[in-house]
């Protein structure tokens, strides 16, 4: 380590700091496959993308000028620290831009003819204390667990005598005074890009006004049993918006918010009582976790009197069960967005050329999920789906941003 690296690190030890901890999925399997020696030579790649490509796009989005530290920290696995209190909204950008810089960049092999695609899981934290290390391998080993490419602790949340208490208080704070908002995130025709409706996504903030992501609070949320409280306020502010601003919005559900009277009751009341349903379109979540399908189909049947459209989200895992869908009166089949993001390798174009197929068959409309950059959305178009939505569209916005955009597009 050199003088000046080491004088940087000392000057800002008792500051907080922001680590990302990166890990090559699969690993074992590239190393098995390919030999020993280029997963070697994947690594050595990955370390000059992560050193200096991805410093970069860093060091553009926090703009100020910033110490960075880079670190292998097992074989697999690398660290970034970057020696700021970074947002939440800059972290967001930062894992987008660590995220799809390493699965759309092609890996060469020791042959130089031959290149393959990598995957990676993505864990971080924020502290001023030794402990942030800690916190961003908690994160990583989550996202890990919970086959996500990322996820965010929250020192002050993950702090063990600490973090139910103070998670719990967020929790019923927002509730108490209707903080709960959906962000929204565009849908756009996938061939003129312009924008058709945007999916509702839950957020909470904290009483300093940072936002609270999903993979914080949902899971918590539910073992609180605070879940049907959050969600009866997004429902009732969905609605209030469609009612002001006349905009199509999808809401997603599980099947245990099917199964909820609660939710369900509510939900349909507010949108027989608000003549909301042609504006309105419910996703759907199709996992292993619906084990009764006629269940759905008589909540579909009903909300379908008001006009409501209705989408399967996450088409292409669970248990993608064809003959079900066939037998449920759905308008919008939304694919995956793990298939969408590699849809540059033949096996996984192919898959998604399968789905678009029975979906034309069908008469579903296709939405591609995770379209983050042009040559995916030229994938997609080139395949005939309808729809496309990801960060290349837009990432999610508040209400106001989204007003004020239509508002500029009007005048």
């Amino acid at each position: 380590m050199s003088i000046i690296k080491k004088f940087l690190r000392y000057k800002n030890k008792d500051k907080i700091k922001t680590l990302f901890l990166i890990d090559i999925l699969y690993m074992k399997d590239i190393n098995a496959v390919y030999n020993f020696d280029n997963g070697d030579y994947i690594i050595k790649q990955l370390e000059e993308l992560l050193k200096y490509t991805i410093k970069n796009k860093i060091k553009s989005i926090v703009k100020d000028s910033v110490f960075i530290d880079f670190v292998n920290t097992h074989v697999d696995v690398f660290g970034l620290t970057i020696y700021k209190d970074i947002s939440q909204e800059d972290i967001e950008k930062i894992k987008d831009a660590i995220f799809y810089t390493i699965i759309s960049h092609k890996f060469k092999l020791l042959d130089k003819k031959s290149f393959i695609n990598i995957d990676v899981t993505i864990g971080c934290s924020k502290s001023a204390d030794k402990k942030v290390k800690i916190y961003a391998e908690k994160a990583l080993h989550n996202a890990k667990l919970n086959f996500v490419h990322f996820i965010y602790f929250d020192s002050k949340f993950y702090e063990e005598e600490n973090s139910n208490e103070n998670l719990l208080e967020i929790l019923k704070y927002n509730i108490q005074e209707k903080l709960v908002e959906p962000y929204f995130q565009p849908i756009a025709n996938a061939q003129t890009e312009e924008i058709v409706k945007y999916e509702a996504l839950m957020r909470v903030f904290d009483k300093d006004n940072n936002m609270i992501m999903p993979y914080v609070f949902i899971q918590k949320s539910k073992k609180y049993r605070l879940y049907n409280n959050l969600m009866a306020i997004l429902i009732e502010k969905v609605v209030s918006y469609i009612n002001k601003y006349k905009i199509n919005i999808s809401i997603n559900l599980d099947f245990h918010d099917i199964l909820n009277p609660k939710i369900k009751d509510l939900l349909i009341e507010k949108i027989k009582n608000n003549n909301v349903g042609e504006y309105l379109t419910l996703e759907i979540l199709e996992s292993d976790k619906i084990s009764n399908y006629s269940i759905v189909n008589e909540f579909i049947k009903e909300v379908k009197k008001y006009g409501v459209k209705i989408a399967i989200d996450d088409f292409g895992t669970g248990f993608s069960n064809y003959e079900y869908i066939l037998n449920i009166d759905v308008d919008y089949i939304k694919i995956d967005g793990s298939l969408i993001k590699k849809i540059d390798q033949e096996i996984y174009l192919n898959l998604v050329k399968s789905i678009v197929l029975f979906c034309k068959q069908q008469n579903f409309e296709v939405v591609a999920e995770f379209v983050s950059d042009l040559k995916i959305l030229r994938y997609i178009r080139s395949l005939g789906i309808e729809y496309a939505q990801g960060y290349y569209i837009s990432k999610p916005k508040p209400i106001e941003t989204i007003v004020g955009e239509l508002n500029e597009k009007n005048s």
